[in-house]
């Protein structure tokens, strides 16, 4: 069974809680990605930022350099396990409708991260997921 250590990106680019959106903004686009974890000073996980937690919802407007990634990130991450099933990572995000899961190892600690991008490349490398039909994503 495919697992998601298989399908992963383990060297994860992270952001600090208290760094500024713009930096965050610079971070994600310099490494061409939509999103990724935040940690806070002692390294634990609080959230998970994307690109579109940094538009403001007023059109034409974007959060203020002098907010913090911790303003705007959200606090509801998925994680799961590198032993976990890769399914489990492709259903989570289907049904949550997100496009990253966080990995974390047995001391609950960064592991990696598995994209909507790389679900795409393992079905299209023909990996074998297990499969079963899954009604109502």
């Amino acid at each position: 069974m495919l697992k998601i250590r298989d399908i992963m990106t383990a060297d994860v680019y992270a952001l600090d809680a208290d760094a500024s959106t713009l930096e965050a903004a610079w971070g994600l686009t310099r490494r061409h990605i939509g999103g990724a974890p935040v940690h806070d000073a002692a390294g634990a996980l609080v959230g998970v930022l994307t690109k579109g937690d940094l538009v403001n919802p007023e059109p034409g407007q974007w959060i203020k350099g002098e907010a913090t990634v911790a303003d705007v990130m959200n606090p509801d991450v998925l994680t799961l396990y590198a032993d976990d099933p890769a399914l489990s990572a492709a259903i989570g995000m289907a049904e949550r409708k997100i496009h990253r899961v966080i990995v974390m190892d047995e001391n609950f600690r960064l592991a990696g991260i598995v994209t909507a991008f790389d679900i795409v490349k393992a079905v299209a490398a023909g990996l074998d997921f297990g499969m079963a039909k899954k009604d109502n994503l």
